[in-house]
């Protein structure tokens, strides 16, 4: 079963075009495509996703408040 939807407010990464923007959804993929321009982009799968993870050693930079 495909089920298409419009996600309000969604800009296309190609186009810009504003609520342009549907996603797909079958049973095995989702994607998302303008219909305005025809860009698709395809989800990543949970494994897929898992690979792009940002690995543990990285750390986190705080900045101190500028000083007046």
């Amino acid at each position: 079963m495909t089920k298409r939807r419009f996600i309000a407010g969604a800009k296309c990464p190609r186009c810009q075009a504003q609520d342009k923007v549907v996603m797909i959804t079958t049973d095995t993929a989702e994607w998302i495509e303008c219909i305005e321009c025809d860009y698709s982009e395809r989800r990543p799968t949970e494994e897929e996703f898992k690979e792009t993870v940002v690995p543990d050693d990285i750390g986190v930079i705080q900045f101190k408040p500028r000083q007046k």
